[in-house]
């Protein structure tokens, strides 16, 4: 199975403010962002982004209706809502959505859920839109952890005037 991981962050690596606010992120790189997702046709995130989710105006849920979307969460118990699926692991997120007929998903945060599936060596590709600004505090791309994920570069794409947008490999055991 394949897995993406897409995050639009800030210059400086920051996926959100301190207060899960995401005010810096464009419409350009909702737009990428939506394109990614509807090509695979499912995507993962965390509890902690899914808190966050449910705060979005309405017509950001209608963007991503017929997505399947799998909220990862150790709380067996968590209410995700009728349009969500939850799971309670990296490793079960993956068998669900292959099960279901699925070759590849779309990890889209947060930062500790980027890290367990970056410490189990899950992620095959890495794409960031990077927003010009720089963020003097909030949540980085991965949460603080011991892991290394080596790279290959392959491609460099300019969005629009002020956003970018960068594709990598993931390079499976090099040393």
């Amino acid at each position: 199975m394949k897995v993406t991981l897409y995050m639009a962050m800030s210059l400086n690596n920051m996926i959100a403010r301190e207060n899960d606010e995401e005010d810096f992120i464009s419409h350009d790189s909702w737009t990428a962002w939506l394109t990614c997702i509807r090509k695979h046709g499912c995507m993962i995130w965390g509890r902690r982004t899914h808190q966050v989710v449910k705060t979005w105006d309405k017509q950001y849920l209608e963007d991503i209706k017929g997505i399947k979307v799998v909220i990862v969460s150790s709380n067996e118990n968590y209410d995700v809502g009728d349009q969500f699926e939850l799971a309670s692991s990296p490793h079960k997120a993956l068998e669900n959505v292959q099960s279901q007929g699925f070759s590849s998903a779309v990890l889209t945060g947060g930062s500790i859920l980027n890290s367990s599936f970056a410490k189990l060596n899950l992620i095959n590709e890495v794409i960031v839109c990077i927003e010009p600004v720089l963020i003097g505090a909030g949540i980085p791309l991965f949460n603080p952890e011991k892991f290394d994920l080596n790279l290959k570069l392959l491609d460099v794409d300019k969005v629009s005037n002020r956003l970018i947008e960068l594709r990598y490999e993931v390079v499976k055991n090099a040393k």
